[in-house]
């Protein structure tokens, strides 16, 4: 039997923000893909977003999604920055 070994590897931090866990339904639209998820955790850069159907990397999407007491969706831009098991990471593009 092959011995199961678990990486321990640090890597340091790459985000420029800390990430909040936030869970709110989420709608995206690309050119070539509609879809929807659920936002897993968000900071000013960016968002994970759990998806069935993912956007690939380098796409351009845009994001709609609720905060918490508000009455005003917001509408955002963004760029499918990695992917992983059950969703991908988001980077905000920001005028």
């Amino acid at each position: 039997m092959a011995s199961q070994t678990c990486d321990t590897t640090y890597y340091p931090e790459r985000r420029r923000s800390l990430r909040t866990p936030y869970r709110t339904p989420v709608r995206y639209f690309s050119a070539s893909l509609n879809g929807s998820g659920l936002v897993k955790d968000i900071s000013s850069y960016g968002m994970f977003m759990e998806t069935r159907v993912p956007p690939n990397i380098g796409d351009q999407i845009r994001i709609a999604f609720l905060l918490r007491n508000s009455k005003h969706p917001m509408d955002i831009e963004g760029e499918i920055a990695r992917m992983a098991q059950y969703g991908v990471g988001v980077k905000f593009l920001w005028p």
